[in-house]
C-alpha cells in the first residue's frame, strides 16, 4: 500500500488531503469543546451572579427594615417599654403613629409594627392587627427575617422581621419589635433579577421549604427547582442561609449562549467550505498536473514503438515546456538517428558495431546535456516568474548533477564539500527550513583527495534515518580536519538516535559490510577498503534521543584503486 502510494502523485495528493480534513475535523470537534466549556462556564458565572445580585438585594432590604426596626426601638420604644406615666406613653406613641405612617409612605409592604415585652405581651400594634403563630412566639436574641402563616393558615404567608430591643449594647433583651410585610415586594426585587434572561430563582426558609419560585425566558413556570436540578441543560446555585432565608438560581445554557452558538455555527461552515475546497484542489491537481504527467509518461513508454508520435501540446507552463522539449529532443534524436543509419548502413558489420557503441555513447553524452540544458531553463523561468526558491534548488539539483556524472572517482575535499552544500540547499528546502546542513572544513584539509560522493550517503542517513520523522527542529554538522598526520572526518546530527541493540547490530555490520542490508553503509565501507586498504577506521556513537556520531579516520593520501 504505501509502495502503491509512492507511485502516484494523486494518491500521495490525496493522503495529505485526507490528513489536512482530519485536523479540520478534530479542530472543529476541540472547538464545539471549547464552545460547550465557556457556555457552561458562562451559566455558571451568571448564575453566581443572579445569587449575588438577590444577596444584595435581601441584605439591603433587611437593612432598610434594621434602620426603621432601630428607629421604633430607641428612643420611642424603650419609653413605651418603661414605666413612664400615661401621658408620656400617649405622647410617645402618637409621634411613633406619625412615624410609622411616614415609614407606610415609603415602604408600602410593612403591613403592621408588634412591640413586645420581655414576656412577649405584645405592648402596642401598629397597622394591622396580628397574632403571632405559636412557633413563633419566643424572644430573638439576634436580627431574623422568616415566613409564616401570620394571618392564619386561610391566608398566603408573608414574611416577619424580627428585631430585638436591647437598653445598653451588650444588654439582654428587653423587648421586640416584630415587622409583618407583604410577601410581593422581596420577591418582586429578587423576580426583577432574571427578567432578562432564561432562568429561575427559588426562595426558600429553613423551617418550610420552597417558599416561591419564578421563572423567565424558555423555563417554563410548571417546573421545579429539584427537575431543573436533574436537567443537564441547567446550571444551579444554591446560597447561603441569609436572615433565616435562602435563594437558589438556575440559569439555561442553551438559551443563554446566542453568540456562542453563532460561533459554532460559523466553525462548521469554515469546515465545510474548507472540505469543499480540499476537494476542488484534488480535482485541480489531477486534472492539471497528475493526469497529464500520467499522459506524459504513457507517451514515452509508446514512443519506442511509435518514434514517430508527438505529443503537441499548447500548454504555456512548466508541464507545456517540459512536453515541447521532449518533443524537440525527440525530433533531433529521429533526425540523429535517420542520417547516422543512411552514412553507416555500407560499413562491415564491425564498423557498424563499433559504430553503435560510439553512437550509444554519444547518446549518453547528450542525455545529461540536455539534462542540464532543461533544469537551466526551469531556472530561467522561475527567475522570470520570481520563483527565487525554485531557481536555486534547480541550480543546486544542475550542480549536482554535473557532479554525478564526472568520470573520476577520486576528487578533493573542497569539491565534496561544495557538493554537500548542494546537496543541503536542496534539503533545506525539502523540508522548509526544519533540517540544516552545516560544514566545518580546515583549510589545511580542503585539498587533500577523498573519494567522491563519500559524505553524501551518511549526511542522507543522518536527514533520513535520524531527523526525517521528528517534528522537531535539528542539524547535521560535516567537519573534515586534518590531525596528527589523518585526514579526520566526522558526521554528527542531533536526530533520535538508536537503541542499544540498533547500535551494537549497526556495529557488526562495518566489520561485515557483505553481509549488510544497509546499502549506504556496506558501500562506504566497501570503498574505503578498496581506496585505503586496511588503513582506515569506522565508528558509530549513538544514543536514543541524543542524535548521532559516525567519525572516519584515513591517511592524507588514497593508496588503491586511481590514487594516482
Amino acid at each position: 500500500m504505501v509502495q502503491k502510494i509512492r507511485s502516484s502523485i494523486m494518491l500521495q495528493l490525496s493522503c495529505i488531503v485526507f490528513v489536512i480534513f482530519a485536523i479540520l475535523y478534530g479542530t472543529l470537534h476541540l472547538s464545539q469543546v471549547y464552545v460547550r466549556r465557556l457556555a457552561v462556564q458562562g451559566a455558571e458565572n451568571l448564575a453566581g451572579s443572579f445569587l449575588t445580585q438577590a444577596d444584595d438585594a435581601l441584605a439591603l432590604y433587611t437593612d432598610s427594615l434594621k434602620y426603621h426596626a432601630a428607629a421604633f426601638s430607641r428612643f420611642p420604644a424603650a419609653g413605651l417599654l418603661s414605666d413612664a406615666g400615661a401621658a408620656g406613653r400617649e405622647a410617645r406613641r402618637a409621634g411613633m403613629e406619625e412615624y410609622f405612617s411616614d415609614m407606610q409612605l415609603k415602604n408600602q409592604d410593612v403591613r403592621a409594627v408588634i412591640l413586645f415585652d420581655e414576656n412577649l405581651e405584645p405592648v402596642e400594634t401598629f397597622g394591622i392587627k396580628v397574632e403571632l403563630p405559636e412557633r413563633q412566639r419566643y424572644l430573638r436574641d439576634e436580627e431574623e427575617l422568616n415566613a409564616d402563616w401570620y394571618f392564619g393558615p386561610d391566608v398566603d404567608f408573608c414574611y416577619g422581621y424580627f428585631y430585638p430591643i436591647r437598653e445598653s449594647l451588650h444588654a439582654e433583651p428587653s423587648g421586640m419589635c416584630v415587622f409583618i410585610l407583604d410577601r410581593w415586594v422581596l420577591e418582586g426585587t429578587v423576580r426583577n433579577i432574571i427578567k432578562a434572561h432564561s432562568a429561575a430563582l427559588e426562595i426558600s426558609d429553613s423551617r418550610q421549604l420552597d417558599l416561591a419560585y419564578f421563572s423567565s425566558g424558555t423555563i417554563s413556570s410548571g417546573m421545579t427547582m429539584e427537575l431543573l436540578k436533574r436537567d443537564p441543560d441547567m446550571v444551579c446555585r444554591e446560597g447561603n442561609w441569609q436572615n433565616g432565608l435562602r435563594i437558589t438560581s438556575a440559569v439555561s445554557i442553551s438559551s443563554n449562549t446566542g453568540n456562542i452558538e453563532s460561533t459554532v455555527f460559523l466553525i462548521r461552515v469554515a469546515t465545510i467550505l474548507s472540505a469543499v475546497l480540499l476537494g476542488i484542489l484534488v480535482f485541480f491537481s489531477y486534472y492539471q498536473m497528475a493526469h497529464p504527467l500520467s499522459q506524459l509518461a504513457g507517451f514515452i513508454d509508446r514512443a519506442v514503438a511509435h518514434p514517430e508520435d508527438r505529443l503537441r501540446l499548447t500548454r504555456t507552463d512548466e508541464i507545456g515546456v517540459v512536453a515541447a522539449s521532449l518533443d524537440h529532443m525527440l525530433d533531433e534524436s529521429q533526425k540523429m538517428n535517420r542520417e547516422i543509419t543512411e552514412g553507416k548502413i555500407r560499413l562491415y558489420e564491425t564498423r557498424l558495431a563499433r559504430e553503435r557503441m560510439e553512437i550509444l555513447a554519444y547518446r549518453n553524452q547528450i542525455n545529461p546535456h540536455f539534462l542540464y540544458n532543461t533544469l537551466s531553463c526551469i531556472r530561467d523561468m522561475a527567475l522570470f516568474h520570481d520563483a527565487d526558491d525554485i531557481a536555486e534548488i534547480t541550480m543546486a539539483l544542475s550542480d549536482i548533477f554535473r557532479y554525478a556524472v564526472k568520470g573520476s572517482n577520486v576528487v578533493r575535499v573542497r569539491d565534496e564539500i561544495q557538493y554537500i552544500e548542494k546537496y543541503a540547499k536542496i534539503i533545506e528546502y525539502r523540508f522548509m527550513g526544519k533540517i540544516m546542513i552545516g560544514t566545518d572544513v580546515e583549510e589545511a584539509a580542503k585539498e587533500l583527495p577523498v573519494i567522491r560522493f563519500f559524505l553524501q550517503p551518511l549526511v542522507e542517513n543522518s536527514v533520513l534515518h535520524g531527523l526525517g520523522e521528528s517534528l522537531e527542529p535539528g542539524f547535521v554538522h560535516v567537519g573534515v580536519q586534518l590531525l596528527n598526520g589523518r585526514l579526520e572526518i566526522y558526521v554528527r546530527d542531533n536526530g533520535k538516535g538508536m537503541s542499544p541493540e540498533t547500535l551494537k547490530q549497526l556495529q557488526g555490520q562495518l566489520d561485515r559490510p557483505e553481509d549488510s542490508t544497509s546499502i549506504g553503509l556496506s558501500n562506504i565501507v566497501q570503498r574505503l577498503r578498496l581506496f585505503y586498504k586496511d588503513d582506515y577506521s569506522i565508528s558509530i556513537d549513538s544514543s536514543e534521543g541524543k542524535g548521532t556520531l559516525i567519525r572516519i579516520s584515513v591517511p592524507p593520501e588514497i593508496i588503491g584503486e586511481e590514487a594516482g
